[in-house]
């Protein structure tokens, strides 16, 4: 019998977390070394997600039977790889959950800040008024819609955008040109992106090379009055730079699903016209399942030594 931990539960269902062969202890989000340690140091597995803590090798040292490290989301850079590679733990990771609701939650919040949405609805549930004064929007119906990544979820953002009548532009580091005439958008350069776009959606990693990929420079190639969304991850967005374009009205408004420091940090944003969601794009009960699933046949695999979704 394995014995499981089942770190950071929050919206799992419980009755779906069990396999035969694993014995599962479930914990709360783990933020710390130490609660880590605490609930893994005798587990041979451990079920974690990307949010909350680092598996690092002082980790791994401190769990001496841990042998597979199984993380419930497509990112791992919260895990120490080299480290795990010499101790002979093997990790794996949820690679494709899902991607179109991710763009789906992207034009959510592009359409909130449009059409100034979450202002009305302040309005009237706040101030007790139904008036429309100072609240008109823009239209999506034949703008520009900038997508930054054309990876799986940036191509659903190309087909949505497509659906709404809008023209597609897309910058990538590695275009793929027979998706561009598939889909009938077109490829440009970054700066070029910036300045034709209407709308812009972020759809990339976050690696080093990408991190503040929108900053003051980028920012002030915006085209007057753009929206800017972000669903991918907070630090590829420098947010003081972003504050500056939305108080100088460079940008007309920003929908952002992450933050920089988003759970440590809360940032003003006065009263720019921006809507914030708390990391909600992929969090649908279809995703939730699909992940789960994914998660335990990760283990049912490696238990059947033949692990998938490996990373090391």
């Amino acid at each position: 019998m394995y014995k499981v931990t089942f770190l950071d539960f929050v919206f799992e269902n419980k009755e779906d977390i069990h396999l035969d062969g694993c014995e599962f202890e479930i914990f709360p989000p783990a933020t710390t070394a130490a609660q880590i340690i605490q609930a893994t140091q005798q587990a041979d597995i451990l079920l974690m997600r990307d949010q909350f803590g680092k598996i690092t090798a002082d980790v791994m040292d401190a769990c001496p039977k841990l042998k597979l490290i199984v993380t419930r989301s497509a990112g791992y850079e919260h895990i120490d790889l080299e480290a795990a590679k010499r101790r002979g733990i093997v990790v794996c990771h949820v690679p494709n959950y899902g991607a179109h609701m991710i763009a789906e939650h992207a034009f959510g919040l592009m359409l909130a800040v449009a059409r100034n949405i979450c202002r009305g609805h302040r309005r009237y549930g706040q101030v007790k008024r139904f008036d429309d004064t100072g609240l008109g929007g823009v239209e999506l119906y034949q703008k520009t819609l900038g997508v930054i990544g054309t990876g799986r979820i940036g191509r659903h953002s190309c087909r949505i955008g497509k659906g709404f009548g809008m023209q597609v532009v897309a910058f990538d580091v590695t275009p793929n040109e027979n998706l561009a005439v598939e889909m009938g958008f077109r490829y440009l350069p970054l700066n070029e992106l910036l300045a034709a776009s209407d709308f812009i959606t972020i759809h990339v990693p976050l690696l080093e090379s990408s991190r503040h990929l929108i900053n003051a420079e980028t920012l002030a190639q915006v085209k007057p009055g753009a929206i800017l969304v972000n669903t991918s991850r907070g630090p590829l967005v420098d947010t003081a730079a972003l504050k500056e374009a939305l108080a100088s009205d460079r940008l007309r408004g920003a929908g952002l699903d992450v933050l920089e420091d988003e759970r440590t940090v809360f940032h003003d944003f006065d009263e720019a016209n921006v809507v914030i969601t708390p990391h909600l794009g992929w969090y649908t009960e279809e995703a939730r399942d699909r992940i789960m699933q994914i998660t335990l046949e990760n283990v049912r695999r490696w238990l059947a030594g033949e692990p998938i979704n490996r990373v090391v």
